[in-house]
């Protein structure tokens, strides 16, 4: 009688030890799916972020031709007012050509800047996505170890006898 007590009361401990372990494994697999939905939405912003900064990439290169090419028209227009400078009227419009030409170069320029900073700080967010994503992914590896490796301790590993028999 004595015995059966023992073994209804082991019984109960044991129950209460599987649902605990079961309690645990079920937070660890809620807080494996909320890495993994992190990971996700990370990694779609890592994306995003990798778009833009090519989008940005292009319009660099695009400045920078049109810098090159107005630098190109001011050489021209300041080389036709050397040669064209007796004629005082074609002088003057020359002059506001060169004016209207270095304006269009000084606004290129400035949208470059702009733009290269712009790109900086999309590269820069791409970094950090990046980052954020790999330290997700070892959270989400890690935890996963973690569930894989809730084992019963030795106390409540089964002895082999059976004490129903």
């Amino acid at each position: 009688m004595e015995e059966l007590s023992r073994t209804k009361e082991e019984l109960s401990r044991t129950k209460e030890e599987l649902n605990a372990t079961r309690q645990r494994l079920s937070d660890v697999q809620d807080r494996l799916t909320v890495a993994e939905q992190v990971t996700a939405a990370t990694q779609q912003r890592a994306l995003q972020e990798s778009d833009i900064s090519k989008q940005l990439e292009l319009k660099v290169a695009e400045l920078e031709k049109r810098a090159s090419l107005a630098e190109r028209r001011v050489k021209e227009v300041a080389d036709q007012l050397q040669t064209e400078s007796k004629d005082s009227s074609a002088f003057v419009k020359l002059q506001k050509q060169l004016g209207h030409t270095m304006e269009l170069l000084s606004r290129t320029e400035e949208e470059l800047n702009e733009t290269r900073q712009r790109l900086s700080d999309v590269q820069e967010r791409l970094i950090v996505a990046e980052q954020v994503t790999a330290a997700t992914q070892q959270r989400v590896l890690q935890e996963s170890d973690n569930s894989e490796q809730l084992e019963l301790t030795p106390e409540h590993q089964p002895t082999g006898e059976s004490r129903f028999s």
